[in-house]
């Protein structure tokens, strides 16, 4: 009876800290769902092997799939969600800079 009542209690301990989130997931996970500031930036005409307008979050240059015209202004700075996408091509440059989606933005 002993024995069984320890590997109950075992049980119920592994299953408990195993369903608690590490310390850096936690991080991760709210970086994830919280705005971050950024500025849009003008990286030139696509029809001239420009870039178009992309996203500056933290020193990462950006490709939107999905920005806005009416956020189209170098300079213009925002708050912004986004997923991360692949590596996209920019004008002649393969794999240039990291694609984003948009889910959220905001002028600040």
């Amino acid at each position: 009876m002993r024995i069984k009542n320890s590997l109950i209690i075992a049980i119920t301990l592994s299953l408990i800290f195993s369903a608690c989130k590490g310390k850096s997931e936690a991080v991760s996970d709210a970086k994830n769902n919280s705005f971050q500031d950024a500025i849009i930036r003008n990286y030139g005409d696509v029809a001239l092997d420009g870039c178009g307008y992309v996203v500056d979050v933290s020193s990462t240059i950006y490709m939107p799939k999905n920005l806005s015209s009416e956020f189209h202004k170098d300079g213009l700075e925002v708050r912004i969600k986004f997923k991360e996408l692949d590596r996209v091509n920019c004008g002649l440059v393969k794999d240039a800079h990291l694609g984003m989606l948009i889910e959220e933005i905001e002028m600040k």
